[in-house]
């Protein structure tokens, strides 16, 4: 994952930098670990080539009783051939398969992509905006 997460393109909306092995060793085991707050679940995975096992990025979820928020993030090299919607749209599924109700998203108003993304996904833009700057999308999948 440090070669697919090299490039300084892909932190032009988040912000950040690339992270070498240990900052991405600390971050893998702190995910492992889990949050502080009980109330909250994480799912992290990896995306890869279905061909060749090949990393090509990942998705993320943080879950909140029945609420999921969203993130995916595909290394450069490998971004514009569907790996991001057909990682979200997994990871989705999954969720949605085990007891999530709504799904959102935070998204840098100009990353056209992951708009894209969201909406294959089957978010919508709220118009509401976070503390940080960024729109918010979701969707509500009602009760069961």
């Amino acid at each position: 994952m440090v070669d697919v997460l090299a490039d300084p393109l892909l932190y032009e909306f988040t912000g950040g930098e690339a992270p070498d092995l240990d900052t991405l060793e600390r971050r893998y085991r702190n995910q492992v670990k889990g949050p502080s707050d009980s109330e909250e679940d994480w799912y992290n995975w990896i995306a890869r080539k279905a061909e060749d096992l090949q990393a090509v990025g990942f998705v993320q979820a943080t879950v909140i009783d029945d609420a999921a928020d969203v993130a995916w993030l595909i290394g450069v090299e490998y971004q514009g051939r569907g790996f991001a919607a057909e990682a979200a749209s997994a990871m989705c599924d999954w969720l949605l398969s085990n007891g999530v109700r709504s799904l959102s998203a935070h998204i840098h108003p100009r990353h056209v992509a992951s708009q894209r993304v969201a909406l294959a996904i089957g978010l919508a833009a709220t118009g509401e905006i976070d503390d940080e700057g960024e729109a918010i999308w979701s969707a509500s999948m009602g009760s069961s």
